[in-house]
């Protein structure tokens, strides 16, 4: 499912405009990336958690050139689903 197929959803769900449900959606991702990027933890109660997470550095082996190469530190968003999501996900067999 895609951004624009869940603003076609909710626009015939709801009765709002699309223009209005676009605009919605658009505000709730940028608050969720400003929120990240002050490295903030953003939680919807029912559905998960999506959190700033560093990677250390790290070597590993590249077979391309048959040799060890240096992966740098970096910074990375990770999800933790909350447990109702979970289980809904094992009851279904997904």
């Amino acid at each position: 499912m895609t951004k624009t197929d869940i603003v076609e959803l909710l626009t015939r769900e709801s009765g709002l405009k699309k223009k209005e449900v676009q605009y919605i959606i658009d505000n709730f991702i940028e608050k969720v990336k400003d929120s990240l990027y002050r490295d903030e933890r953003v939680e919807i109660r029912g559905f998960g958690s999506f959190y700033p997470l560093e990677k250390k550095a790290r070597m590993v082996f590249s077979p391309i050139a048959d040799k060890k190469v240096d992966v740098p530190a970096k910074k990375t968003i990770a999800f933790r689903a909350s447990k109702s999501v979970e289980t809904q996900m094992t009851i279904k067999g997904a």
